[in-house]
């Protein structure tokens, strides 16, 4: 068994980030230009305040 092959590269990791950065900021901007889905998942969460 090869340990090396379990270790992904920095450019994995770099990829990895920029696409959880990226979906991260794009949540954020349906989340903003979207108040009824903010209300969904806030209702779907058990979170209070959901109905806005």
């Amino acid at each position: 068994m090869n340990l090396r092959s379990f270790i992904p590269s920095p450019a994995e990791i770099g990829r990895e980030a920029v696409i959880l950065i990226c979906g991260a900021l794009l949540a954020a901007l349906i989340m903003r230009q979207w108040p009824a889905g903010k209300s969904f998942i806030r209702d779907a969460w058990g979170e209070p305040g959901g109905h806005t």
